[in-house]
């Protein structure tokens, strides 16, 4: 049976996960029209070519961790029917999906189908960090699930740097200085994390963040507009609990996947940004955003770390060990705030128009709220996953979220 090692990045995310912290990320797509478990089976596995590690477990016995194909592989033990739900029970459906952890002795994915009232269905999809990153998993998405095909190219990252060693890398004082150096406040949010979690969305037209941005005194991205709107919900809920509101990090991931390259299942590096929800004003917030984001892509700052996290890991596994521990830490970021760009234009799946996208990631240690904004078919989604004995209002982020865009608008 052939066997593929994990690579390093994908190996350490399968570390992460534990008793507490589940190590996969979820898509939830609701469709208009009814479709059964049946139809969803057939449809997958005549596409699960495109996408050869869906039938992939890690392998057993001693050694690193590896993948290997599963002899055992049937898509009915990865698709069931959860029956017929309301919002209500969706929500639970999905909150139920975020708490439990994937099954290690079978291919590190499961998809759950749920008829809706109004004649919509439900596709509760998870999928394990260590066998795709968010860029992956949206490209398995439209490769097997799905129609029609995606309209040209992801948008991707300038090209990644090939490592440099350290005395080379002039970037790398300055890049570790901005982005791993300075602290963020201690918050709420650090804390250790539970098993039980909670999750909302936010949803809104993606040509209005886009007009928005155009329209901003210093042109801004879709991405600066959503980190602004996170930083207004973040600080309506930290004003409701009568804490701090400054000194706040986001650390925002930034996919290194290139156009034609070997696919891999986690190809990205981060940048940190300081949250400026001291800021009292819409506006300014954007303003801040939009300044910090664009002076770190000036200085390739996500490149570098990249470069220097490769060159490190080849140099001292225990040096690389104690740096990612730190880039982890809550003393540099307090929140992470991912956004994937989905496929555009209409989409369906077995000829059910897509009506909504939904992307849900899970917490970390010492890090109780997560942020991934994912968009798709013309609309932009923010999907928001916490421990629910950390923030026992979401739906106040969720809220400020809203209120910020509409003022914005």
């Amino acid at each position: 049976m052939t066997r593929e090692l994990l690579s390093e990045e994908d190996a350490r995310i399968l570390a992460l996960e534990s008793g507490t912290v589940r190590g996969h990320t979820c898509k939830v797509i609701v469709l208009a029209g009814e479709r059964g478990t049946g139809q969803l089976r057939s449809h997958l596995q005549e596409r699960l070519g495109a996408a050869p590690q869906l039938t992939r477990r890690l392998a057993s016995g001693p050694g690193p961790p590896a993948w290997e194909d599963d002899p055992d592989f049937s898509i009915e033990r990865h698709v069931v029917d959860r029956g017929s739900l309301d919002d209500t029970g969706l929500h639970r459906l999905v909150c139920r999906a975020m708490e439990t952890p994937l099954d290690r002795d079978r291919p590190l994915w499961a998809l759950e189908l749920a008829p809706l009232a109004g004649e919509r269905t439900a596709l509760v999809w998870r999928i394990h960090h260590a066998l795709a990153d968010g860029m992956t998993a949206m490209r398995i998405t439209r490769e097997v699930l799905l129609d029609p095909a995606p309209v040209g190219p992801p948008r991707v990252s300038p090209p990644r740097p090939r490592a440099v060693g350290f005395r080379a890398a002039a970037g790398v004082p300055r890049a570790l200085g901005q982005e791993l150096g300075r602290r963020a406040r201690p918050t709420p949010l650090d804390r250790r994390v539970g098993p039980r979690r909670d999750v909302a969305f936010v949803d809104a037209p993606l040509d209005e963040l886009r007009r928005i941005g155009h329209a901003a005194p210093e042109r801004a991205t879709v991405n600066d507009v959503a980190l602004s709107a996170v930083s207004a919900g973040l600080r309506a809920w930290l004003q409701e609990l009568g804490a701090p509101t400054d000194g706040l990090r986001a650390k925002v991931p930034v996919s290194l996947h290139q156009p034609g390259e070997p696919q891999a299942a986690n190809r990205d590096s981060f940048m940190c940004i300081d949250l400026p929800l001291d800021q009292d004003e819409p506006v300014a917030r954007l303003l801040a955003v939009t300044r910090e984001t664009r002076a770190s892509k000036q200085r390739h700052d996500a490149e570098t770390l990249h470069a220097f996290f490769d060159d490190l890991s080849h140099m001292s596994r225990s040096l690389e060990r104690h740096a990612q521990h730190w880039a982890m830490s809550p003393r540099v970021f307090t929140l992470n705030v991912s956004n994937v760009p989905g496929p555009r234009g209409p989409q369906h799946v077995l000829g059910a128009p897509l009506l909504e996208l939904h992307s849900i990631a899970e917490v970390a240690h010492r890090h109780a709220l997560r942020v991934a904004i994912v968009s798709a078919a013309g609309r932009i989604s923010f999907g928001l996953c916490a421990d629910p004995e950390a923030i026992d209002r979401l739906d106040l982020i969720a809220q400020g979220i809203t209120r910020e865009i509409e003022a914005l608008g």
